[in-house]
């Protein structure tokens, strides 16, 4: 909240627009980052690549909030043909844009054809190089991570950013543990996580590294695990969302120190419904990687893949004829 008083102040007082930390809240912060673009936007002498980026900004915090109504109006108010030039110059960014916020409701399919589009659209090898790791992603989430994988290895990481290096990390992560390589998943999902530290991204350093929570267990390494649990702990909205597959990982925790010795542990009724949970947040596969490395006495649970607040399709056709 004193960000958001901070920004009304330095609006008031007629100083221009604060781009870097506009840009840190949408990473950080992108439930502020909507209530300082909509503060924004009521100020009296703002140009239009100051509207066209402000918008562009509320596309991004809509799809990570997935606050529907702010995306859409941002997006409606770039068909005006004010923005026609801008949007020439910045077309890759806003159809890749759509694209993520496609891929956070699980509309993979849409996600890939818009991803798409921008890669027609690009012209330099690191926005097509960012655009093929997004494009893995999507095929993952849709049961084909070999696809993926093949794509993902050959990227060159000189072409990317740091941001989309850890990007990058992260889905070789989710491949390599799907493929079954537990130690080198790791490996990637903490290489991620200092590429979002260094690039001061902390809300993304700390999803990635409840992923390697799970390893830690699957390791027994205890120390590694609650080292890395002290700093997911930061972020309350984090807890909340991941609360069953976390839930579990504390119980599992408790299991493994009591009777690490004992060939099948005896499993309490409480962990069927954190597997359940758990599924649903996006963590079968850790949790069912769980259940066979430690001969669980409970059923392995499914992917249970949930669409949450689906966008229109094809929100990009404005700006990409083949869609």
């Amino acid at each position: 909240m004193l960000a958001i008083v901070l920004f009304t102040l330095m609006i008031n007082s007629g100083v221009g627009l604060d781009w870097v930390s506009l840009n840190s809240l949408v990473k950080n912060k992108p439930d502020e980052a909507i209530q300082a673009y909509q503060i924004a936007l009521s100020r009296d002498n703002l140009t239009s690549r100051d509207y066209y980026r402000l918008h562009s900004l509320a596309i991004r915090a809509g799809a990570i909030t997935f606050n529907n109504s702010v995306l859409l109006a941002a997006l409606e108010a770039l068909k005006n043909k004010d923005f026609d030039a801008l949007i020439e110059e910045n077309k890759v960014k806003l159809l890749a844009n759509i694209g993520v916020a496609y891929r956070y409701r699980e509309q993979n399919q849409q996600a890939i054809w818009h991803y798409r589009c921008a890669m027609n659209e690009a012209t330099s090898s690191q926005y097509k190089a960012a655009l093929k790791v997004n494009i893995a992603i999507a095929y993952t989430r849709i049961n084909q991570p070999s696809l993926g994988y093949s794509l993902l290895k050959n990227i060159e990481k000189r072409f990317l950013p740091d941001y989309m290096r850890a990007g990058l990390a992260t889905a070789l992560g989710n491949i390599t543990f799907a493929l079954g390589e537990s130690e080198e998943a790791l490996r990637y999902f903490q290489e991620a996580a200092k590429q979002y530290r260094d690039d001061e991204n902390y809300k993304a350093m700390r999803q990635v590294s409840v992923n390697s929570l799970g390893i830690h267990l699957l390791n027994e390494d205890f120390a590694s695990y609650h080292k890395v649990l002290a700093e997911v702990e930061l972020d309350d909205e984090l807890m909340s969302a991941k609360q069953h597959y976390l839930s579990w990982l504390t119980e599992l925790e408790r299991l493994l120190k009591q009777g690490s010795n004992k060939p099948n542990l005896n499993t309490p009724d409480i962990m069927k419904a954190y597997a359940l949970g758990a599924a649903k947040e996006d963590y079968a596969a850790m949790v069912n990687a769980h259940i066979d490395k430690f001969s669980l006495s409970i059923p392995k649970v499914d992917a249970q893949i949930v669409v949450k607040e689906p966008l229109p399709i094809e929100l990009g056709k404005p700006w990409c004829l083949n869609l």
